[in-house]
């Protein structure tokens, strides 16, 4: 017995000197980055650049296929008059008719081009809170430190601050040992398939490959985990799919005074709850790279099941998913988002359906889901069809020891005085996952300071960015395209 005792000692003492090890490895620095000095640029000029694109009305809606794009026509306009360098020196090609694709030709042909993407199109405003807005959603005004107005964040912002730079360099007598593509989609908010699909496809049929892409996606934030106060930058290098199923149940109709045991709706409300109650598995793979980038600033708990998530990735996993945002980063989540059922309150239902939104995690496959829902409703009345054009896998995850990445997140260290960058995989859809085809390293960021208030002004009421933020951005934008414009890899 005794040697048994003993036996098990030993394992159980190597067992916690293995665990302590591990530990200790997430207490390992990246090396310090010195910062560089910023330039000084007329944030005033950024900032009334930014005001003209937001008095632009671009709405992109679904239901307005055969709208008006005259707004889209007026900030071509706009666009070629703030930036006069720019439209003399790059080449410039109207894809689709809305959306534009600039050409600044590289002295080197050998180098792979690079392509910083954003978009021209901004969601609506709702009629219903225009007066709870401090300044009109398109009014563009600039006042109390800030550029008001819907897109200033989503992502007009970007749009100026990338064609500031590159105007800055050319008068600079800067040009780039590589190609370097600005493209500008003109509907990203429905999906991109007029506009940014169709860039990367002419750039494919030109046989072009990239050596990376830049879009949005992660920004600087100051508490990913609640009550761990840590500013750090989330670099995207994936982001997840997009599903809509349209979930369904035929009824009889007739006087609801004699109503069957469940009407339409209430099939339909069963599944929902249903799909509530069942949600898809969770996983460590996606977030534990991110959660590792920070382990030197978490609690010793957490570090200790980190770095042994073969052991404690269940209760790690049980922790994430308490909160809503770190949730969406470890599963494919279902939100049911409308309901069509009645025309009456005293007569049964003919049908009804619900449509449910799922945004997939890498690994998780649009088949893989419909799979699961199937299996979780388990009801012959209810019938699924995927809603049209609104289902795409995950995006493939673009590596973190690529040149392109590197110098990225060196470029963030340098300027935002030394933030740990973290690569994670974007909830949200963008133009990027239209370039795939053409390069492996696809990155999503925007630079970008995100603070717990300023999150819900995008695609919310008061959306405004600060004049200052413009100035870093623009300053980041210019050592990034200097650096990635001059590497070769």
């Amino acid at each position: 017995m005794l040697p048994l005792i003993l036996a098990a000692l030993i394992v159980l003492v190597f067992l916690i000197a293995f665990m302590l090890i591990r530990t200790l490895s997430l207490h390992k620095h990246d090396e310090s980055i010195e910062p560089v000095e910023t330039i000084r640029v007329d944030e005033i000029k950024i900032a009334q650049h930014l005001a003209d694109a937001i008095q632009c009305p671009t709405i992109s809606t679904e239901e307005s296929k055969d709208k008006d794009f005259g707004p889209w026509l007026k900030l071509h306009a706009v666009l070629k008059k703030n930036f006069p360098n720019l439209h003399k020196t790059l080449k410039l090609q109207e894809i689709n008719q809305y959306s534009l694709l600039y050409t600044w030709v590289g002295k080197d042909p050998s180098l792979k081009p690079i392509l910083f993407a954003a978009h021209l199109d901004v969601v609506p405003a709702d009629q219903a809170t225009l007066e709870t807005w401090t300044h009109q959603p398109f009014s563009g005004d600039v006042q109390d430190g800030f550029v008001w107005g819907r897109g200033a964040l989503d992502m007009k912002g970007q749009l100026v601050t990338l064609m500031e730079s590159v105007e800055f360099l050319i008068k600079e007598g800067y040009s780039p040992k590589r190609t370097i593509y600005l493209a500008f989609g003109h509907d990203e908010e429905i999906y991109g398939l007029d506009g940014a699909l169709n860039i990367a496809r002419s750039l494919e049929q030109q046989g072009i490959q990239l050596a990376a892409v830049l879009d949005e996606g992660g920004n600087l934030v100051d508490e990913l985990i609640p009550k761990i106060h840590l500013p750090m930058a989330l670099v995207s290098v994936g982001e997840k799919g997009f599903l809509t199923l349209n979930i369904s149940a035929q009824g009889n109709p007739g006087h609801s005074s004699a109503p069957p045991r469940q009407t339409a709706i209430g099939i339909v409300a069963r599944a929902l709850a249903l799909l509530d109650d069942h949600p898809l598995p969770a996983h460590l793979t996606i977030i534990e790279p991110l959660l590792k980038k920070i382990g030197f600033a978490l609690p010793i708990t957490w570090q200790v099941m980190l770095a042994n998530s073969w052991l404690f990735g269940h209760p790690l996993l049980g922790y994430l998913q308490k909160n809503v945002q770190l949730n969406a980063q470890v599963r494919t989540t279902a939100a049911s988002t409308m309901m069509t059922a009645g025309i009456k309150d005293n007569i049964l239902p003919a049908f009804a359906q619900a449509k449910v939104n799922f945004r997939l995690i890498p690994g998780d496959t649009v088949e893989k889901v419909i799979e699961h829902v199937r299996k979780v409703i388990g009801d012959p009345r209810v019938a699924l069809t995927m809603e049209d054009r609104r289902g795409w896998e995950a995006s493939h995850i673009s590596p973190l020891d690529s040149p392109a990445y590197k110098t990225l997140e060196l470029v963030i260290k340098q300027m935002f005085e030394d933030v740990p960058v973290a690569p994670n995989v974007f909830r949200g859809a963008t133009d990027a996952r239209h370039y795939e085809s053409l390069t492996k390293c696809v990155y999503r960021f925007s630079p970008l300071v995100m603070g717990e208030k300023d999150a819900p002004r995008v695609h919310g009421i008061d959306e405004r960015i600060s004049i200052e933020a413009l100035g870093r951005m623009v300053n980041f934008f210019i050592r990034l395209i200097r650096l990635w414009g001059e590497a070769e890899f």
